[in-house]
């Protein structure tokens, strides 16, 4: 009896390590695929930015500098969320149990869905201020 327990024991550890990795990896690609989804508005993040340098750079007298420069912020704060965040992220996790990957993981995948948020807002935001002062 011993000797079945122990057996069942073992392949129910290696059963459940197998499908953490597999919960592991899950969560994982889910947050690299929300990394890439926010990469890609980064593009247009980007395109704002140099706008709206150029804008406060060169601005002509009709153009509220404050108004730039505040969205410049917005923009650049977005900007720098998702730069930090790929500066810490710890795709790895060496020497970490299942739990801590998980939890990493998924605070991970919180932060990430925050700066998507916070970058789209920007990017809409500025959009709509640069198309309204680079019309006049």
């Amino acid at each position: 009896m011993k000797k079945f327990s122990l057996i069942t024991l073992t392949a129910l550890a290696l059963w459940g390590c197998g499908d953490g990795k597999k919960q592991e990896k899950l969560l994982l690609d889910s947050v690299i695929a929300t990394h890439d989804k926010v990469m890609a508005s980064d593009e247009q993040l980007m395109k704002n930015k140099m706008i709206l340098d150029s804008i406060i750079k060169n601005a002509p007298t009709t153009v509220n500098i404050d108004s730039a420069k505040a969205y410049l912020k917005l923009v650049d704060d977005a900007d720098d969320a998702m730069s930090d965040w790929m500066h810490k992220f710890d795709a790895e996790n060496k020497g970490k149990s299942h739990q801590e990957i998980i939890d990493y993981l998924t605070d991970q995948k919180k932060k990430i869905t925050i700066i998507d948020s916070q970058i789209n807002m920007a990017v809409t935001s500025s959009n709509k201020y640069l198309n309204t002062t680079t019309k006049k």
